[in-house]
């Protein structure tokens, strides 16, 4: 039984480390030529991390409203699409958050 196991393991193994050999073998070339292509001033050292940018809009599909940094709502609602500017969300169809009119206790 012990054999059984070891044999399938070893034909497993092989073929996973043939593909993996003819994969990289076949896209050795194209990742070499596309490295080449990107001057050397734009490419990263190791040391330094790439900027991610966050997007600065947060918005409701379901109401269809986008909050910016200034809205009082913005750190309480976890939206589920993001923006990077208002003019972005507008062309998408989504509206500007207002603030909500106080009404008078009766």
């Amino acid at each position: 039984m012990f054999g059984f196991f070891l044999q399938m393991f070893l034909l497993c193994a092989g073929a996973f480390l043939a593909g993996v050999l003819l994969t990289w073998l076949t896209m050795r070339a194209r990742f070499a030529d596309a490295f080449e292509a990107v001057p050397v001033q734009a490419r990263l050292s190791i040391m330094e991390e790439p900027v991610m940018v966050a997007p600065a809009i947060k918005a409701n599909s379901r109401t269809m409203m986008f909050h910016t940094p200034d809205s009082p709502y913005y750190k309480r609602m976890k939206g589920d699409a993001f923006f990077h500017s208002p003019e972005d969300a507008r062309r998408a169809g989504y509206t500007m958050w207002t603030p909500r009119p106080r009404v008078p206790a009766a």
